[in-house]
């Protein structure tokens, strides 16, 4: 007969006699090591990403218990003891996190009742109701069949969840403005795109096409570089790069090899190409150069003669080679920049191109250091082993910089005071809010007027610097044509960085410049600071950018604790000079990208950077110009003599190579000097008595001079007027009038 269950259990249970047992999969409590509750705010996806990685470090076994929600841990009790520690820290970073956000939503005191909407509020209400179920409507797979149905197969690498999210919830405001119903079938990876619309649907599918070919062409970091056409005979060598001279950034990867520069070495006192030019045409089989630098006719110091300028057939297949580098520069120039200029044309970012004189040197090259020039123009520069590092600075001098400025200046200007702007870039750390790992960010801060609220924040996503690197082995510089990306965080102040951004301020004393105060906090640690100083100049369509950057670096030798205001009082670490050049033009047709919405293209194309007035032999013309206007300074700044009505000329010892100098007050002055048109008494230095100082002459007010009062009166006006225009633009539109203003005493 069969029994009952229950009745045989209670059976059992009165005559004390063990149950049954039962067997089960899941674990039992006694039968791991030990183990960690996983607390109700974590989110157990992030979590269990890390668990491999807590396993790595403590070498203890972690597996997730779903029945008792929980990690069951497995090992010795020092392992255990170290992942129960690194569990510990992410449920201290997700409670303080959830803290966090309690007292942002919490209410103090008693809830008050909702009052009554107003009329307008009740119709911005109804909007966003009627928007928020017109997005629901085109959600899913349509229910009837439509007139247009569209289908794009997506890669089988492409992270399709990741990149449009759950649902598909990227594409939610494409479906609205297209009206068409956007789905994706998972196994087969294919995208569909349904309307009753031709127009529409077909431009939401070639938005998402656009979408896709975005991910598939990321830039790259490539480096195209190019060798400058040599105006005679020499050989390239690779020498040390100087300390004195090559600026390093200090941002710089030093690598394992050592820095190299190309420097070129005269071959045999030939002279220019244009004096054997007529004679080269006569040579009917030239017999091709030899790619030993060592052969003979190459390195001889002897004057050749025109005449036997056939029979050195190594100079003058050289010399051929180097008349035809400028074509195949400008060609080499136009792909590249045609291929940059395709990948990033759908990026929506903030993107800037820009042309920066300064040095190139090479941290990856190969053993040999001697090449001639055909060699290493056909075999080494265009290999893309060979790894080069730009230094955007061009001196550590401020006199240099200020006479690069005078230069700069058109002389009806020079008296005034150019408009300055200052941007303040902190590179910090911060911690992930998923994975709490660290990750360093960058940002951008102006502040404004009032110096307490910065006034926009932006973190670069990627860096395309640069993207053609110009080796200049017969000058004292090169150049570079970088572009680089960023994109605009959300204004959001109760976000790690809007916490962090909100909180700083400049503080300005009289007589002093002014610095930056900020404060850490517990998610965000400042580690770097540059401040650039930027001054603009017009030179023809061109626009000039000097700017002096300053650098700070934050060490762990001077802590400071969490919302603690901290001054930079410091001096800075590095001070450098850079000069930039771009066009307007550039900066009106990349202003379009970072409003571009998901697959829209902007209206300019690449051509445009490379046709008419911006073709590449014309930008290379400009920028031999403004490259001999910055060499002018070095060559030309020297130091001069103060001259004093109090000189006097003292004879000097026989052993002295040349008179000594001293002023009133008895401090030598060097040499070189122009001795200045006053009579000086040439006596011993005994008898040299000291002339009694004049008493020093009241300074006279400064007369506000008509360029300031003009910038004065007209730049608050223009802004009132447009609103919408920045500083610098407002700055720059204005100055612009003040040529045929009736205040300019010189007006044309």
């Amino acid at each position: 007969m069969d029994v009952d269950v229950d009745d045989e259990n209670a059976q059992l249970w009165q005559s004390g006699s063990p149950g049954p047992t039962y067997t089960s999969n899941q674990p039992e409590p006694t039968e791991c090591d030990d183990y960690w509750f996983i607390p109700p705010y974590i989110n157990t996806e992030v979590l269990l990403e890390q668990l491999q990685k807590i396993t790595d470090e403590s070498t203890a076994h972690l597996a997730h218990n779903f029945e008792q929600q929980r990690i069951d841990i497995w090992g010795s009790i020092e392992s255990i003891q170290k992942a129960k520690l690194s569990l510990d820290h992410i449920g201290r970073y997700y409670f303080e996190n959830a803290e966090r956000r309690q007292k942002a939503t919490k209410t103090k005191g008693w809830a008050k009742p909702e009052r009554e909407l107003t009329p307008a509020e009740k119709k911005k209400r109804d909007r966003m109701e009627q928007r928020r179920q017109e997005n629901q409507k085109y959600m899913g797979i349509p229910e009837t069949e439509c007139a247009f149905k569209h289908c794009v197969k997506l890669p089988k690498n492409m992270p399709a969840t990741r990149l449009l999210g759950r649902n598909l919830h990227v594409l939610d405001a494409l479906r609205t403005e297209c009206k068409s119903f956007i789905w994706m079938e998972q196994p087969d990876m294919k995208l569909y795109v349904a309307g009753d619309d031709e127009h529409s649907s077909h431009t939401a599918m070639n938005r998402i096409k656009n979408f896709i070919i975005k991910w598939l062409t990321q830039p790259t970091d490539a480096v195209c570089h190019i060798l400058e056409k040599p105006s005679t005979f020499v050989e390239i060598h690779f020498v040390p790069a100087p300390g004195m001279t090559y600026i390093r950034p200090p941002y710089a990867d030093a690598g394992d090899n050592m820095l190299l520069l190309m420097k070129a070495k005269p071959v045999g006192n030939y002279g220019n190409l244009r004096s054997v030019d007529l004679k080269m045409d006569t040579i009917d089989s030239p017999i091709g150069i030899r790619d030993s630098a060592g052969q003979a006719g190459i390195k001889e110091d002897k004057h050749l003669p025109i005449a036997d300028a056939s029979a050195n057939d190594a100079y003058v297949q050289a010399m051929k080679y180097n008349e035809s580098m400028i074509a195949r520069n400008i060609e080499r120039i136009r792909k590249h920049l045609f291929g940059s200029l395709d990948q990033i044309q759908l990026i929506d970012s903030d993107l800037k191109m820009r042309i920066r004189f300064g040095q190139v040197g090479l941290r990856e090259y190969p053993k040999r250091v001697e090449w001639d020039t055909k060699t290493l123009d056909t075999n080494i520069i265009p290999d893309s082993r060979l790894k080069s590092e730009f230094s955007p600075f061009f001196t550590r001098s401020s006199e240099t910089f200020a006479a690069l400025a005078t230069k700069l200046t058109p002389p009806h200007l020079q008296e005034q005071q150019t408009e300055t702007e200052v941007l303040w870039t902190l590179g910090v750390v911060k911690r992930d809010e998923e994975t709490n790992e660290p990750i360093n960010v960058q940002l951008d801060v102006t502040f404004r007027a009032d110096e307490k609220v910065p006034d926009e924040r932006i973190t670069p996503t990627i860096v395309l610097s640069p993207i053609l690197a110009f080796f200049y082995a017969f000058r004292r510089f090169s150049w570079a044509w970088t572009i680089t990306a960023g994109r605009r965080l959300p204004s959001d102040k109760f976000s790690a960085e809007g916490t962090f951004v909100h909180k700083l301020r400049m503080e300005s004393r009289v007589g002093q410049e002014k610095k930056l105060v900020f404060a850490n906090t517990n998610n965000i640690q400042l580690k770097t600071v540059r401040r650039e100083k930027r001054t603009l100049y017009t030179h023809g369509t061109w626009t000039i950018e000097l700017t002096e950057e300053s650098y700070w670096t934050l060490t762990k030798a001077n802590p400071s604790k969490p919302y603690q205001s901290v001054t930079l009082n410091m001096a800075p670490d590095h001070v450098f000079y850079s000069v930039s050049m771009y066009k307007d033009s550039w900066v009106s047709r990349l202003s379009e990208n970072p409003y571009l919405g998901l697959g829209q293209v902007p209206n300019w194309e690449p051509e445009d950077f490379l046709e008419g007035e911006e073709a590449i032999g014309k930008t290379l013309e400009t920028v031999s110009e403004v490259r001999a206007l910055i060499e002018s300074c070095f060559q030309t700044l020297a130091p001069t003599l103060q001259h004093h009505c109090c000189l006097l000329l003292t004879p000097a010892p026989s052993n002295a190579p040349s008179p000594t100098v001293h002023c009133i007050h008895r401090k030598p002055i060097s040499f070189p000097f122009t001795m200045p048109k006053v009579k000086a008494a040439t006596v011993p230095v005994k008898k040299a008595a000291p002339a009694a100082p004049a008493a020093p002459a009241e300074p006279a007010k400064r007369k506000m001079s008509a360029y300031n009062s003009y910038m004065k009166e007209e730049l608050p006006k223009y802004k009132v007027a447009n609103p919408g225009v920045d500083h610098k633009e407002a700055f720059k539109q204005v100055a612009s009038k003040w040529k045929t203003s009736t205040q300019n005493p010189k007006r044309v």
